[in-house]
């Protein structure tokens, strides 16, 4: 049975769908080697996040956190194969989720911590192509907070 956060994403995919306004915190990085780098740290729920996959457009890998696995449903995946090339999530997971995952999608990665995942992201990424960090939900206890992630991912993109 559908629960109320599932079926609430559901609504707002749908939604998102008809969408024409840009999100406002996307912010260029860096370009290396013809990939655009996008910080888009402010983006702690999911419908945020969606909302800049949609606004994007392919060729996209995404990086986000790995506690968003939880709230990837049938719905999100369809939208997910519709809008990203690859997905790197960073953080704690387990691995049969993101097995599962990797399995309907193809291309789907984790690592432990955001600076990997930016490498692991590079590597995906194709030429002309965007990555963008999104995490998808607030930074929880004992994590890096907002502002702290967005300076974790533009280092790691400056070391790229």
């Amino acid at each position: 049975m559908e629960n109320t956060r599932t079926a609430e994403l559901a609504r707002t995919l749908i939604a998102l769908r008809g969408a024409s306004q840009a999100p406002r915190s996307l912010r260029t990085v860096a370009v290396v080697d013809e990939v655009e780098y996008l910080d888009d740290g402010a983006s702690i729920t999911p419908e945020a996040a969606l909302l800049s996959l949609l606004h994007l457009g392919k060729p996209l890998v995404w990086v986000a956190d790995a506690a968003l696995i939880d709230a990837v449903d049938t719905r999100m995946v369809e939208f997910l194969r519709e809008h990203v090339d690859g997905l790197v999530f960073f953080g704690t997971a387990e691995h049969a989720r993101v097995e599962a995952l990797h399995a309907e999608l193809g291309r789907v990665y984790h690592t432990g911590d955001l600076r990997t995942a930016v490498f692991a992201a590079r590597e995906l990424a194709t030429s002309a192509g965007r990555v963008l960090f999104s995490p998808a939900c607030p930074s929880g206890e004992g994590q890096a907070g907002q502002q702290q992630r967005e300076a974790i991912f533009k280092q790691a993109v400056n070391d790229l």
